[in-house]
């Protein structure tokens, strides 16, 4: 009997993952986390090579408090990839959520120095720097967020066709609400 999967299985597998991936992240944005896990630890069984499929398990798992799971998943995908800014912005968010801001700078400025545009690490990082008093920095660090996030947000909607353009507003409208915060706090 011949025991040799053929090359389509693994594509195929892969395909799956990916499709599980996109439907986890879906769920995480609706606020389904746990129904998300289970995408996920789908994409990952099918996939176990994908970082973004770990680092994506490691927000379902931080959102629901099982702090030591998230943090396996972030060190997982960054084993995977150690140039995966979103890992790296994630472990920063432990960091951060433990009370260990230094160590959530390091990892926000490891993220930025692997990709320099994520809006995401920048806006972390301006909160950290302003639960720690640097509000000049803090100031300047959440406006390049916004303005990097609105780059982001055109190419998506260049990517699907104008769908991310109709949530621009509502983001926009979070960004504003976060940054008046963190300034009248």
């Amino acid at each position: 009997m011949n025991n040799i999967t053929p090359p389509h299985a693994h594509a195929d597998a892969v395909s799956r993952a990916h499709e599980l991936l996109a439907q986890g992240e879906r769920l995480l944005d609706q606020g389904r986390i746990r129904e998300a896990k289970e995408q996920l630890l789908e994409s990952v069984r099918l996939d176990p090579a994908s970082a973004a499929a770990r680092n994506k398990l490691g927000v379902c798992y931080a959102r629901l408090e099982q702090w030591e799971n998230a943090r396996e998943q972030f060190l997982e995908a960054l084993r995977l990839d150690p140039t995966y800014a979103p890992a790296h912005s994630n472990m920063g968010n432990l960091h951060r959520e433990a009370g260990r801001l230094d160590d959530a700078v390091s990892s926000y400025l490891e993220a930025l120095r692997h990709d320099p545009e994520y809006h995401i690490a920048y806006h972390n990082l301006g909160v950290v720097y302003k639960q720690q008093g640097k509000i000049s920095e803090a100031v300047s660090l959440l406006k390049r967020a916004q303005r990097l996030e609105k780059v982001w947000l055109r190419q998506q909607a260049r990517e699907r066709g104008g769908l991310a353009a109709s949530h621009s507003a509502w983001v926009w409208l979070i960004v504003i609400a976060v940054i008046a915060y963190l300034l009248l706090r």
